[in-house]
């Protein structure tokens, strides 16, 4: 598990704010990595994957929806291998490099304003 809670925070400072925060800020603030091999530390899919299922755990919406690629405004496609994806979205590995579907990208919208609505409204 690669749960980071400086991230958390972060990521709470920007769904209060009603905003989005691109993956490339994200590596840049926290020295996160891209990619690369499946067991190198602190890849940010990865750290942002284990936050947004510890927060759908906990009965939050998926704050990983406001982390974009900052070229399209969506999340990655490893956003539906998580917890909390309605099955008809869900992906496996294997599929993460399909493109977004309009359904997928009605989906993220959605959960971004459940993110943003929810965060005003609470405190970590």
């Amino acid at each position: 598990m690669n749960y980071r809670d400086d991230i958390r925070k972060r990521l709470i400072e920007v769904a209060k704010k009603g905003s989005k925060i691109s993956y490339k800020e994200l590596m840049d603030e926290f020295c996160l990595a891209r990619g690369g091999h499946p067991s190198a530390k602190n890849r940010v899919g990865d750290v942002v994957g284990d936050i947004s299922n510890f927060e759908h755990s906990n009965g939050r919406p998926l704050i990983s929806s406001v982390v974009v690629h900052k070229n399209n405004g969506y999340p990655g496609s490893g956003f539906f291998g998580l917890d909390g994806i309605p099955e008809q979205l869900r992906r496996t590995e294997k599929s993460f490099k399909n493109p977004l579907s309009l359904d997928d990208k009605k989906f993220v919208q959605e959960e971004q304003k459940r993110v943003w609505d929810w965060w005003k409204k609470h405190d970590p």
